[in-house]
């Protein structure tokens, strides 16, 4: 049987609109399309295709140019440049007459049916997609009747595909200008006595437990262009409960009965602007045919409904583009912390970096817990763990403390160990929800020889840890020489890589001793701390500090003094002295060598010896002093300034302090605690100095390590360069260890490296001018999935404008100046007496160390590098001071105590450029 709709060559009836194809569909109506398949209720509706706007542009010269402009605009055009050029378009598609097939299609439509509104709609190319929604980008004409009418809305919602609106929507998103059409869709006009949207999870919270509904009296277009008020029902999907948000709705959209066409506002009826919109059944009904689309689409919905007479009419689905991230409390929460670690990795870490890291401290704590007692199976129970000590928030290296905590659980004594780490680390802030395991008593005695057996091997270790030092050491030193055998620039990419392997299996995989050297300063500063507490003596931490001073043996002080005794000769010179105070860093090297050949010996000795030891030494990208010497020349000319800086008086000042704090320790341990005390006080000292001493020594040879690491990777980076895998050497540190490794084994799930280098660099880029993220973090689910990485405890944090900071004083002494702000190597390194303040320090800022006044450290603890060296060189310290380089501004005049570690900023500028300095000794 023929219908009047049968052969039509325009009008698209919803059943024969499926031998569109989909770019001819549009997306709003390939979404009607897929509801009408599935079963759901949608008013009868037509579709043109997009085809018939396409041929109207293709076949004008003047739409055509307009097209080829809008291609090629910039992504920043402002909004009236843009519309100068499309409103010439929409002007001429609003007037152009439509195919002669196409008015009598629409004239058939109008007869056949002409008692019906129509409501005329847009359905673009892209709109409702799951990336790009086009919501309210495009314009729709409701209650349409008449061939003439439906004419006049088709040509003005073809216009409206580009207007300013929809246009620059199309920019934000990044959409191609280029192929810009849409489809039109003239549906049956239902007059709802209620209308609205429906999303399938909860936009607001993100609960995908929950859809909201919101709903108003009349059309839809009230509810979606914002104009009326609406109720709000928050419904769970599988139970009964519903949250009700009922407003007062004066205002509703109807039907333009005095224009015959369109919609107009009007008010409510006072009896019914409070009344709820929906009843229970109805927001039943509605949840429940939104819960089967979105699980036949297989994503969240957000839907446009309406009823009449009692009945749903679904009027479009589209994918929700966004939902918050889900604040549910039972997801898995996880601590991430880098008050400590951001010492060794300061700032933006590279990838290869990152990945190197993790990868170390994953075969590195394997060893050790192995060398703890635990089976291949316990290992692998705890590979997880072990992968992700370490976490990577915008380019900044965190530890994992809920991993560092299950390994701890690993030893026994938890809640003691737990607080001695925490302390350690340098760790401010509250972590409480990882305890130790509350066992039956069954349970306790099975695991008793296992916790025991831990223990024994642990005492071993830490008894035989002197003997173990030196077999480290003597062993590093053998397979250091070895790799050096081949010079690295004689190699091919394979030989390196193949070098790096051998580093892996003779270094990285026997590093067993440093880290259980690590858990005895942990323990024994511990013990030491709970003495001294024990004992009522105030101010313990500080005091703790002097007695762990005067330690001539600490390798990390030694090329300070090494750059002491090259001024002393220095100044016994003048010529070589006034070149190197006066003389450009970056060339010094060369003049040296033409003036004092011997001196310049004793430059190209220490950067052999000492060349890795650099402001961010433990980052591969680093550039040492084996690439760029002139560091070292900015430090000799710091010392050269003052006279009175010399090995021996470092020394004298340190011995000085030690005595005294010994005094006073053992007294007061001797008075209150008695002889029994004070010995084993005495004992548990030796051995955290002896503990400290070989960490200090055995983190050199780290720092030589990644030195090995770092020559190896710059060469593969040449390699790399000349064989056009990468567009620079340097472009190394921007591919992983993986990646590296698996181009070598043949298993690269990726092999063009040059757009992949470009996007890392692009987006580590940005990191360095985005807001930093907080030193501690509390993660709830996924750790990139809309997360705010401000810090949790913003109560805790002082104010900017606060005069009055507190940290752990880690050397006394009372100094008053002005401070140096410095952040990274490329500020100015100039001291001359003044406070250095700076966010964090590694080992390779020691030679900034002895020209400053005092040192203000925001983070680290008694036993950072930083508060160790301070101790070493004599210099009023204090770490841990919270946002100090928020607060204070370079050149601000501070009074810093390194005793109490109280920090005053003093607004007095009548002695300023003088600097007061009184010790405790």
């Amino acid at each position: 049987m023929l219908h009047w709709w049968n052969n039509m060559k325009y009008l698209y009836t919803q059943d024969n609109a499926i031998e569109l194809a989909e770019h001819s569909l549009g997306g709003k109506a390939a979404n009607l399309l897929w509801l009408t398949q599935n079963g759901f209720p949608v008013p009868n509706y037509w579709v043109i295709s997009s085809e018939v706007l396409n041929s109207l542009l293709i076949k004008d010269t003047f739409a055509s140019n307009i097209i080829e402009q809008l291609a090629t605009v910039p992504d920043d055009i402002n909004q009236e440049k843009l519309d100068a050029i499309a409103a010439p378009l929409r002007q001429w598609i609003q007037s152009i007459p439509l195919p002669t097939e196409l008015e009598e299609e629409l004239a058939l439509l109008s007869e056949n049916h002409p008692d019906i509104f129509f409501a005329v709609r847009s359905s673009a190319i892209g709109e409702d997609a799951a990336n790009a929604s086009f919501a309210g980008q495009m314009d729709s004409y409701l209650f349409q009747r008449g061939k003439s009418a439906l004419a006049n809305s088709l040509r003005a919602v073809m216009a409206s595909a580009f207007n300013t609106r929809a246009l620059q929507y199309r920019l934000h998103k990044r959409l191609p200008m280029d192929n810009i059409s849409s489809a039109v869709i003239i549906q049956n006009m239902v007059a709802g006595e209620v209308s609205g949207v429906m999303f399938t999870a909860h936009p607001v919270t993100g609960s995908r437990q929950h859809c909201l509904i919101s709903s108003a009296w009349g059309t839809g277009e009230g509810v979606v262009s914002g104009e009326c008020d609406t109720d709000e029902f928050s419904v769970h999907l599988t139970t009964s409960e519903i949250e009700r948000h009922i407003t007062q709705k004066e205002t509703t959209t109807v039907f333009d009965t005095t224009n015959g066409s369109g919609t107009v506002t009007i008010p409510v009826a006072e009896e019914k602007q409070w009344e709820p919109t929906l009843l229970d059944n109805e927001i039943y009904a509605l949840r429940n045919i939104g819960k089967k689309i979105a699980a036949a689409r297989g994503c969240p919905q957000d839907i446009e409904w309406t009823i009449q007479n009692h009945k749903i009419f679904i009027l479009q689905t589209r994918p929700i583009t966004r939902l918050p991230r889900q604040d549910d409390k039972s997801e898995r929460h996880i601590i991430f912390d880098n008050s400590n670690i951001q010492e060794s990795y300061c700032g933006v870490t590279t990838p290869l970096t990152f990945s190197f890291a993790r990868a170390g401290y994953a075969t590195v704590y394997e060893q050790t817990i192995r060398a703890l007692g635990c089976s291949d199976k316990q290992v692998n129970q705890h590979r997880s763990m072990l992968e992700n000590m370490l976490g990577l928030i915008k380019g900044r290296i965190y530890y994992n403390i809920n991993n560092w905590y299950k390994g701890l659980l690993l030893l026994p004594s938890f809640q003691t160990n737990k607080k001695d780490m925490e302390r350690m680390m340098g760790l401010e802030d509250p972590v409480d929800f990882v305890e130790d395991k509350t066992l039956p008593l069954g349970d306790k005695i099975k695991k008793l020889p296992k916790m025991g057996w831990a223990l024994l091997r642990l005492l071993y270790a830490f008894r035989t840890m002197d003997q173990r030092v030196e077999l480290f050491l003597e062993q590093f030193k053998w397979h250091a020489a070895a790799i050096k055998q081949t010079e690295p620039h004689t190699c091919n990419s394979g030989q390196l890589i193949e070098k790096l392997k051998y580093l892996d299996e003779h270094l990285l995989r026997r590093w067993t001793t440093p880290i259980l050297n690590d858990f005895y300063v942990m323990m024994f500063n511990g013990r030491v701390n709970r003495g001294l507490i024990a004992a009522g003596i105030e101010n313990s931490s500080a005091l703790l500090g002097d007695l762990l001073s005067g330690d001539e043996d600490i390798e990390s002080t030694q090329p300070t003094k090494v750059l002491l005794k090259m001024c002393q000769y220095a100044r016994q010179h003048p010529e070589l002295c006034n070149l190197l105070t006066h003389g450009d860093a970056r060339t010094l090297l060369t003049q040296v060598r033409q003036l004092d050949e011997s001196f310049h010996q004793q430059c190209i000795d220490y950067i052999k010896k000492y060349g890795d030891r650099t402001m961010g030494e433990l980052k591969l990208e680093t550039i040492t002093l084996k690439q760029d010497p002139s560091f070292l020349f900015l430090i000799l000319k710091n010392y050269l300034a003052i006279d009175t800086l010399t090995p021996e008086t470092l020394s004298s000042r340190e011995r000085k302090l030690r005595t005294q704090a010994e005094n006073t320790a053992f007294q007061q341990i001797h008075e209150r605690l008695g002889s029994r005390r004070m010995n084993a006080f005495k004992k548990n000292l030796q051995k955290l100095r002896q503990a400290i001493r070989h960490r200090e020594n055995m983190r050199f040879t780290r720092t030589r390590m990644f030195g090995l690491y770092r020559d190896i990777f710059i060469q593969l980076g040449q390699a790399y360069a000349l064989e056009g895998i990468l567009a620079e050497p340097r472009d190394i540190f921007y591919l992983t260890l993986e990646e590296i490794y698996s181009s070598y084994e043949g298993t690269a799930i990726q092999t063009q490296l040059k757009p992949l280098v470009a996007i890392r660099k692009q987006e580590y880029g940005s990191y360095e001018t985005e807001d930093e993220p907080a030193h501690h973090l509390f993660i709830r689910g996924s750790l990139y999935q809309q997360q705010d990485y401000s810090y949790p405890y913003r109560e805790k944090q002082a104010p900017t404008d606060s005069n009055v900071l507190q940290g752990i004083g880690c050397y006394p002494g009372q100094v008053e100046t002005t401070i140096r702000l410095i952040k990274n190597p490329q500020d100015e390194m100039s001291l001359a007496g003044q406070i250095l303040c700076t966010v964090r320090t590694d080992p390779g800022w020691a030679p900034l160390f002895p020209t400053a006044g005092g040192l203000l450290i925001e983070r680290g603890s008694t036993l950072s590098h930083s508060a160790v060296v301070a101790r070493e060189l004599g210099i009023p310290a204090i770490v841990g001071i919270p946002a100090v380089t928020q607060i204070l501004k370079d050149g601000d005049r501070v009074r810093m105590d390194g005793a109490t570690g109280s920090v005053v900023r003093l607004h007095d500028t009548t002695t300023e450029g003088q600097t007061s300095r009184s010790e405790h000794v």
